[in-house]
């Protein structure tokens, strides 16, 4: 089994301080976030942006900011997010053409014509996508881009569940879709799973011994438990971090997780 892969995502376009005192809302914070989470065992980074007020920007030189600050530090892999609030195509792939990350989200949102635009230009600048699946019909329409050449194999599925906000589904019901989720995948893809509301700790587990790859932080949940807010996203990826130790499977530095990602981002 490959080493488990973890991705901090710090921040999202919804939450405040209002929501969390612990949410990072600057360039400075998040990138300070994505920092404690590196040193404790992240090895990709997926970034929103926001500006010094705290607002949801795809300007590239937010990126830049949070950017070059990890890099000061650390030499994570990079992942830029598309998705967020409503922005025309060209707005949201602005950040991805200034900066050439080493991977970006795909949304397979919006019409088909966006999605294989999107596709075909981060194949063309030589980033590698991140399929953000929130259901199987998503999943479906994926596999379509990666038979149409669109997007190359292996590819790399991001598998989304609620955040806690929006479901109190059983550990079974969120389980049993994940399973359904996986099977659905094109054969020899990568996934990696994030969320799952009050159940992401029993779906930690699962996704570990299932051999997928997990990405947790405040931008998927504010709770460590049900009762207790989490103080940095640092504290979900350690969390992770010793249960993949527990379950007996190695966790990725950044070289490793290159290594498993180097025949799409070579």
């Amino acid at each position: 089994m490959d080493p488990l892969v973890i991705t901090v995502a710090s921040t999202n376009v919804n939450w405040t301080k209002k929501n969390s005192p612990y949410m990072p809302e600057t360039p400075q914070e998040i990138a300070e976030d994505i920092i404690k989470a590196y040193e404790e065992g992240a090895a990709v980074a997926h970034i929103h942006a926001r500006d010094e007020k705290g607002n949801t920007t795809f300007d590239p030189k937010y990126y830049r900011k949070i950017i070059e600050q990890v890099r000061k530090h650390c030499d994570m892999i990079i992942q830029i997010s598309t998705g967020g609030p409503p922005a025309p195509v060209e707005e949201k792939l602005a950040p991805i053409r200034h900066l050439r990350p080493d991977m970006a989200s795909l949304n397979i949102r919006g019409t088909l014509e966006e999605i294989e635009y999107t596709a075909n230009t981060m194949k063309e600048l030589e980033v590698v996508p991140i399929i953000e699946a929130f259901n199987r019909e998503m999943i479906e329409s994926a596999n379509d881009l990666i038979k149409g050449g669109l997007v190359k194999q292996p590819a790399h599925f991001e598998l989304v569940f609620d955040l806690v906000t929006e479901s109190e589904k059983t550990v079974l019901e969120d389980y049993d879709e994940m399973i359904r989720r996986v099977k659905a995948i094109f054969p020899g893809s990568i996934w990696s799973r994030n969320r799952g509301a009050h159940n992401q700790f029993p779906l930690d587990v699962a996704t570990i011994m299932l051999g997928g790859h997990i990405r947790v932080g405040l931008e998927d949940n504010l709770f460590l438990t049900r009762e207790q807010l989490a103080r940095s996203s640092a504290e979900f990826v350690k969390r992770v971090k010793h249960l993949s130790v527990e379950l007996n499977r190695k966790v990725a530095n950044v070289e490793e997780a290159k290594e498993l990602f180097r025949s799409h981002t070579e």
